[in-house]
């Protein structure tokens, strides 16, 4: 598959989200990582992920309260001029007690305090996308943060930004006022999100897909019988998480699941594989970025590109099946 823009930048058509790898944290008090980790694991996945044609990598600085951009930064070094490296801001943490907070912080003080943070965790001397984490902001605080950004760019500490949002109204607004190349949103074959996909193709902007196996549904291991820790984002009891109520599959996705997964896995793409063939045919502004904790998950989250997106007629069965099953 050929590469993608993200402005200034071009990406492989396939990132890797290291929400995960981070290992456990919590957010206003509830676990919202995805269960102990091996960094040397993480390491190894990544480098085999380069090997295989990736080279973009999205973190953020609450991810473990620092540990994935540090566990990525390890990984890449003597390779840092190979990869793209995007991470978030925003929300404020206290990295010693690996304790997210509700509260986010989008000052100009804070923006460049964050990105500097980032840069030392990282190893590296620029950041390649830098993006607002915090989804929900009003218009005085995302022109101030436009503002630090912008002056972040000129000084050479990042080379691009975007904004991780779910919001297609204010995410227009974002693309009419801003420098920025791409938006970050959830986006799957049981998902989809047609307001910000439209954004992204009419402002010729990257949509970074977050959530493209549906928080792990979509690798088809789970059933009706499964349970996540609590300790698990999962199973934590957050109100936001969508797929998963009390660490439990909720049963209509798995319906839904089951009526798409002979045309998801067809041509000899595994389910994980199918999923994200749905995403590069649904737009060609799309980036998605699986989590992964091994080696072995971003070796098949790699081989999806050799298969590239669904074919129309493929798109258009799932929707008629999709459609009939709602």
């Amino acid at each position: 598959m050929k590469k993608m823009a993200l402005g200034p930048l071009e990406v492989s058509p396939l990132g890797l989200g290291c929400w995960a790898i981070g290992g456990p944290f919590t957010l206003g008090g509830i676990p919202d990582g995805w269960g102990e980790v091996d960094d040397r694991e993480s390491e190894d996945a990544i480098r085999a992920a380069i090997e295989r044609g990736i080279d973009f990598f999205d973190t953020a600085d609450v991810y473990g309260t620092g540990r994935s951009e540090e566990v990525l930064g390890r990984a890449i070094q003597g390779r840092r001029h190979e990869v793209v490296i995007a991470t978030k801001f925003g929300f404020t943490y206290d990295s010693g007690t690996k304790e997210v907070f509700v509260r986010h912080d989008v000052t100009p003080a804070y923006i460049r305090q964050a990105c500097e943070r980032s840069l030392r965790r990282l190893g590296t001397d620029y950041i390649d996308l830098y993006q607002i984490h915090v989804g929900s902001l009003s218009r005085e605080e995302l022109h101030g943060a436009i503002d630090a950004l912008d002056e972040l760019r000129r000084d050479g500490w990042i080379r691009a930004y975007g904004w991780s949002t779910e919001d297609a109204t204010h995410a227009d607004l974002f693309a009419r006022h801003s420098a920025a190349v791409a938006l970050q949103h959830p986006l799957n074959v049981l998902r989809d999100e047609p307001g910000m996909i439209d954004v992204c193709e009419r402002h010729g902007l990257a949509s970074i897909n977050n959530s493209p196996l549906a928080m792990g549904l979509l690798s088809g291991k789970f059933d009706r019988e499964s349970r996540l820790a609590p300790t698990d984002v999962r199973g934590g009891g957050h109100a936001w998480v969508a797929y998963f109520k009390e660490g439990r599959v909720l049963p209509s996705y798995l319906e839904r699941l089951e009526a798409v997964r002979e045309i998801l896995t067809g041509g000899g793409r595994t389910l994980v594989q199918g999923a994200l063939a749905w995403i590069w045919g649904r737009s060609w502004v799309t980036v998605p970025i699986p989590g992964f904790k091994t080696k072995a998950q971003a070796m098949e989250l790699a081989g999806a590109m050799e298969f590239g997106p669904l074919t129309t007629a493929q798109m258009a069965e799932i929707d008629r099946v999709l459609s009939a099953a709602s």
